[in-house]
């Protein structure tokens, strides 16, 4: 059977890197140029060390890097406060980028990029197509909101914790299962991306409100759903409506792919970039 593994590259290099870089805080734009060749070096075999690690667990039939758009992408349009209290990617981590994915595709992994989407929309649409054709697909990241890709039958796998997270650890991290994370998400918030939720609504009470109904129209539908919260959802709707479009991935995309040039270990000289 063909195995689709799937691997969120920012994630995984920007923590690989964070490792190296911590010995030289807060002043990293004050290393000699000998240290920042080392810093760079020891990410890259980190990184190999990495990769090499999760072929050896997953077993791959077919593998890819996804990596983020540098622009900004149609989440920022949406909403211009998307992941605005995130720390830009260091300076001399992006110098290094196109060093680092070309050692990547000498190791015969394939990489792949498209402007304006972030990984999370590229690799759900990979997977749901995959899935679609009961083809084993298994992601590789520490981004919460794969979680959301369970229900399909996706795989999950956190490198740094070595483990799989499944609907097991979704329903005790967040305390619903992993088709109602996104409704969760959107009235709490989520501080990593920026993205505010529903003053006044917490994880207790968006619980309560989450057994009402599998929709939003449902719950405030439901005669259980008390009055000051059913003033709250309509107040908020517009809100509600745009950050389930944000914590919502993409699966629709057209990449023009095909699994050949996914194949591992990877032949083609060229990576698959849009």
């Amino acid at each position: 059977m063909t195995h689709l593994v799937l691997i969120d590259a920012m994630n995984l290099i920007r923590r690989l890197y964070a490792v190296q870089e911590r010995p030289y805080l807060p002043l990293p734009d004050q290393l000699t140029e000998n240290t920042r060749q080392q810093l760079i070096k020891n990410t890259s075999q980190a990184v190999d060390k990495a990769l090499r690690t999760i072929i050896e667990q997953c077993q791959p039939s077919h593998l890819v890097l996804v990596f983020d758009s540098q622009q900004p992408t149609w989440r920022h349009q949406l909403y211009p406060d998307y992941k605005a209290n995130r720390s830009p990617m260091p300076a001399l981590l992006q110098q290094a980028l196109p060093e680092l994915q070309q050692h990547i595709r000498q190791l015969g992994i394939a990489i792949y990029q498209h402007e304006g989407y972030e990984a999370d929309d590229i690799i759900a649409s990979l997977a749901l197509k995959m899935r679609q054709h009961q083809q084993e697909v298994t992601i590789v990241s520490t981004d919460k909101g794969y979680c959301t890709l369970l229900d399909s039958g996706v795989k999950l796998y956190d490198h740094f914790r070595r483990d799989y997270l499944d609907e097991a650890y979704v329903q005790q991290k967040f305390g619903v299962p992993s088709r109602r994370l996104i409704r969760y998400w959107s009235l709490v918030g989520d501080s990593t991306n920026h993205i505010p939720g529903v003053a006044g609504i917490g994880p207790k009470t968006a619980l309560e409100l989450l057994q009402l109904g599998d929709t939003f129209s449902e719950i405030l539908q439901h005669p259980d759903c008390p009055k000051a919260l059913h003033s709250k959802l309509t107040e908020h709707k517009a809100d509600i409506q745009c950050f389930l479009q944000l914590f919502q991935p993409r699966t629709d995309l057209e990449l023009g792919l095909n699994l050949q040039q996914l194949r591992y270990p990877n032949q083609e000289p060229a990576h698959a970039q849009n």
